[in-house]
């Protein structure tokens, strides 16, 4: 099958005989025509499909989104290299990026992304996404939003276009929930970098991250600070806290981005800014921007061991350390 630039398609399914009438006819035209194919599912998923292709599941490529979409902002990435590796040919894939246990930050971001994908590839570009969404698992707000980010949604087994599809989103718009417990708070300038590590380790260590998480976080969020003072207006505050999840490092500053893809394609040598959020990406677990008029706001979400509740606990929480 030939097409004309990008096609992004979602499919809502009920049942796994939905999950395979909506995607091996799909699969199986991309092998016919000779395309790359590029499966990015969960598990039970991938397992469903090789079982179904027999002898042509070994024609695909199966990636383990769970592993590599776990921050939904490194998923762009791995299309890019799928398309771009194949010189210019037509090539197809199908990509699950929410799935039923995603947290609710995680499933925004996941809306986030796949508005961003339309912006992410050229017109020109010859190749088609096919998104699946279990509407039996999936809660109805998140499959209420499928049709602003997919210009064709496939349902009992016809496309159709989006009337709600928007092609020119703001996906830094809106604001961050409120931190549910009181953070540590540290205002910056370029004097107090170290400080900013030097606070971000001792958080991070007091919330039982292993080394290599300890590091990783003070990394990414040093490299936040950094770009607050190069180009937010040379100054920022930094939050850290605790919700159920895990730890929350959170940079402000006065600045706004402008590029709706920053940390989704890798920077180029002698690019300039752009790098902090890459590293961010690819560090952390989870990584949300909000930007506009009033300022710039990154969010960085890394898993941290859980702790036992009790007042006591929150207090030395909060009190180490707290305000500046």
């Amino acid at each position: 099958m030939e097409y004309a630039g990008f096609r992004h398609e979602a499919l809502i399914y009920e049942d796994a005989d939905e999950y395979l009438a909506g995607t091996l006819p799909y699969l199986r035209a991309g092998l016919e025509a000779g395309e790359p194919v590029l499966v990015a599912v969960g598990p039970a998923q991938a397992d469903l499909l090789a079982r179904e292709l027999g002898e042509d599941a070994s024609r695909v490529r199966f990636a383990p989104i769970e592993e590599i979409g776990r921050n939904p902002a490194a998923i762009i990435p791995l299309w890019r290299e799928f398309v771009d590796g194949n010189g210019g040919r037509a090539v197809r894939g199908i990509g699950e990026s929410l799935w039923p246990d995603r947290r609710p930050a995680a499933i925004e971001e996941c809306h986030r992304h796949e508005a961003l994908l339309n912006v992410a590839f050229a017109p020109a570009q010859r190749w088609s996404l096919l998104c699946p969404y279990d509407a039996g698992s999936l809660p109805a707000e998140a499959l209420e939003r499928v049709g602003a980010s997919h210009p064709l949604v496939r349902r009992d087994g016809k496309p159709e276009r989006s009337a709600a599809f928007d092609p020119a989103p703001d996906c830094f718009g809106g604001e961050l929930p409120p931190p549910r417990s009181r953070p540590e708070v540290l205002a910056f300038g370029l004097r107090e970098l170290k400080q900013v590590r030097e606070r971000v380790e001792a958080v991070a260590r007091r919330a039982g991250l292993d080394p290599t998480g300890v590091a990783d976080l003070v990394t990414a969020t040093s490299e936040l600070a950094a770009n607050s003072v190069m180009h937010g207006g040379g100054s920022g505050t930094l939050r850290l806290w605790r919700e159920e999840e895990g730890l929350l490092a959170e940079v402000e500053d006065r600045g706004r981005i402008e590029d709706p893809l920053v940390g989704r394609l890798r920077p180029e040598i002698r690019q300039e800014g752009g790098r902090g959020l890459w590293l961010a990406n690819r560090l952390c677990d989870l990584v949300q921007i909000r930007s506009g008029e009033r300022g710039t706001v990154v969010r960085l979400h890394v898993s941290a061991p859980t702790r036992a509740s009790g007042d006591g606990q929150e207090k030395a929480w909060v009190g180490a350390g707290s305000g500046s």
